[in-house]
């Protein structure tokens, strides 16, 4: 065959429809797959622990997710290119599908620059109830989106040179071989390639030829939960996300006693001689927000610089524990600290279907005690539904930013100050009719990290990160807040908690950016006239709160509740979480991992705080995985029936055939 005729038909073969669509799938996938990676590139802190290889290995796996994606995203174009006509060489459907195309996969991509961004925040891939979540809430604002435009301008203009680079490739990829009338074959051809490429895209959209499609519960085969992120682009993770019912499950026998207290006396780290006082004790329950045990100096002596000296003096007077979250995010925190309601769905109790189920609060309790319950939070009312739910909960007044009613103290961002909003706070508590009760959720120490601009940094403070300084500003609030507290008549007669919602987002060392130390945060319990100053190594979780907090307080009623009474000396140290659609369980000594049917992980943190040695072949915890699969089983089960607070469980046991 002469050269020019081969070099004719090569042509023809390489302009050829199916051979074209090849083209701008494999370009989509390349964009796709980096884009995905890009997770991986701007949080390493996330993936300390990870060897360049080993990334290299779960970059090339991820690309299993991504042909799930990039087949659902382009079915239009598979059979635009293989349909059987001659008129598919048209001009105008032809711009039609080329702005299809790059409209589609564009946002698949734009989805994945989203989420680099999110994934430093909240540490997972965004769902689908993330943008539900924005659409109820006050946090998407003008002001926090240009805020993150500034912040993060290069990655804009990373996403610009993708979207220039997949015109270019649809510019040369367009359908402009004339396609010859006398030429027999090619109908039968186009046919062929569209039922070759269409069972193709089908087994590629299923992730292959197993019984049952891949999910985000895929990832887990090739790398632990810490890990799963790298392989999963956004996108797949949204539309495999929509599912937030529960299962219920009957795998041990049901008790309708589990986490039902009966006896929340203290019998440990309390005063005795101040037992039976007849005086009611008050409650202000202080909520930092996103410091963890990594930025304050008692919890970790050696971070890089003292930010904390205030809070660091406060918690050596107080009674202290190896605090943990049963959270993530700020709606997830909320019903665990207010409510002992851990996070174990793919969306938060706020916004999952079980939003409306009755359940037990510590402030319900003290309501009904005749304290005068208040929560308050410097943000806009209404915001995240923290009125509503902090309502709920058993918190009758609500103060915020209106109430607060001067707004030369606001950020521009988020709300008040913590330091002008920590000093009302103390003062309106000094003006209510006692016993009271008070949450204070703090919110300073929050992305974009905005401090009063005549706030006066020590001059060391010149190498701190925003957050370190937001950090700094906010244990000033909080010395601040205590020195006017100090001078009111009630504050000897109350019992502070301090803790936070969830742990910082912003690592430095490697033990903290885990699993594990991801969760590290304080709890402690500062009432010197009758808890008694001590570090206890016990884990103590958020759920474990509410049943403490009515123990300390001597408010012996009963409660249902997911947590323990870290006053009570029988009470066996837990904590529990759901991450990447794993279950989280330790007991003190081992920390074990499931999807809450296999095990497949086993650690000892205490030992291993890096999380660097599986056991799971090598130790059998038989006991601690029981433990975690009825815990699961509870959560789900109450949920679904709504059986979450006393009376409904008081029912349930009187109708059992005696």
């Amino acid at each position: 065959m002469r050269y020019q005729t081969r070099k004719k038909i090569r042509k023809e073969w390489l302009s050829a429809p199916v051979v074209l669509l090849i083209y701008r799938l494999l370009a989509i996938l390349v964009a796709l797959s980096i884009s995905r990676w890009l997770v991986y590139l701007f949080n390493l802190q996330f993936f300390h622990q990870l060897s360049l290889g080993e990334s290299f290995r779960l970059y090339f796996l991820g690309m299993r997710f991504d042909l799930s994606v990039i087949m659902a995203l382009n079915l239009p174009l598979i059979i635009y290119y293989c349909f059987p006509s001659r008129k598919i060489i048209n001009k105008v459907p032809q711009s039609i599908i080329d702005l299809i195309y790059i409209a589609t996969n564009g946002v698949a991509i734009f989805l994945n620059f989203m989420d680099t961004v999110c994934f430093h925040f909240f540490g997972k891939h965004i769902t689908l109830e993330f943008f539900g979540q924005l659409g109820r809430s006050e946090e998407l604002s003008l002001g926090i989106i240009g805020q993150v435009v500034f912040d993060f301008w290069y990655l804009i203009v990373i996403f610009v040179l993708f979207i220039l680079t997949i015109d270019v490739v649809t510019r040369f990829t367009r359908l402009r071989q004339p396609i010859k009338e006398a030429e027999p074959i090619w109908i039968p051809r186009q046919c062929v390639s569209l039922v070759v490429m269409l069972l193709l895209a089908f087994v590629a959209w299923r992730g292959g030829l197993q019984a049952e499609p891949i999910g985000m519960d895929t990832a887990r085969r090739y790398t632990d939960p810490q890990n799963a992120p790298i392989l999963l682009n956004t996108p797949f993770c949204i539309a495999k996300s929509s599912d937030t019912q529960l299962t219920e499950r009957h795998q041990f026998p049901e008790d309708t006693t589990a986490f039902v207290h009966n006896n929340l006396k203290a019998n440990r780290f309390i005063n005795d001689t101040l037992q039976n006082d007849s005086l009611p004790a008050n409650l202000v329950l202080i909520i930092m927000k996103s410091v963890g045990q990594e930025m304050i100096g008692y919890y970790n002596p050696v971070h890089r610089y003292p930010l904390t000296p205030f809070l660091d003096s406060l918690l050596a007077q107080s009674l202290t524990f190896d605090g943990r979250s049963n959270s993530r995010r700020s709606l997830e925190a909320l019903p665990a600290l207010l409510a002992s309601l851990p996070s174990l769905m793919n969306t938060s109790f706020i916004a999952s279907p079980y939003a409306e189920n009755d359940f037990d609060a510590f402030a319900q309790h003290l309501q009904k005690q005749g304290y005068n319950t208040i929560f308050m939070h410097g943000g806009d009312n209404g915001i995240m539904g923290y009125d509503d739910f902090s309502h709920r909960a058993g918190f009758k007044n609500y103060f915020g930013r209106t109430e607060y009613g001067d707004d030369s103290d606001y950020d521009g961002r988020w709300g008040i100050y913590d330091g002008p909003f920590l000093q009302y706070a103390a003062k309106a508590l000094n003006r209510l009719h006692g016993p009271f009760a008070s949450a204070i959720y703090m919110l300073s120490s929050r992305y974009p990290y905005k401090v009063p601009n005549d706030f006066v940094f020590p001059e060391e403070s010149y190498y701190w990160t925003g957050f370190e300084k937001t950090v700094y500003y906010s244990d000033c609030a909080l010395r601040d807040f205590f020195a006017t507290a100090e001078r009111m008549p009630w504050y000897r007669n109350t019992l502070f908690v301090i803790t936070s919602d969830f742990s910082n987002n912003e690592h430095f060392q490697p033990e903290y950016s885990n699993v594990w130390g991801m969760y590290a945060i304080p709890v402690a319990f500062f009432w010197p006239e009758k808890i008694e100053a001590r570090r206890c190594p016990e884990t103590a979780q958020q759920i474990d709160l509410g049943p403490s907090i009515l123990s300390a307080m001597n408010v012996n009623d009963t409660l249902f509740a997911f947590g323990r009474n870290l006053f009570d000396t029988l009470s066996e140290p837990a904590f529990i979480s759901y991450y990447n659609l794993t279950y989280q369980y330790c007991d003190g000594r081992y920390l074990v991992q499931s999807d809450g049917e296999m095990s497949f992980g086993i650690y000892k943190p205490q030992t291993d705080p890096l999380l660097t040695d599986n056991l799971i072949d090598r130790l059998q915890c038989p006991d601690i995985f029981e433990k975690l699969y009825r815990f699961v089983q509870e959560y789900n089960n109450r949920m679904i029936l709504n059986q979450l607070k006393i009376e409904k469980v008081r029912i349930e046991n009187d109708s059992i055939p005696q």
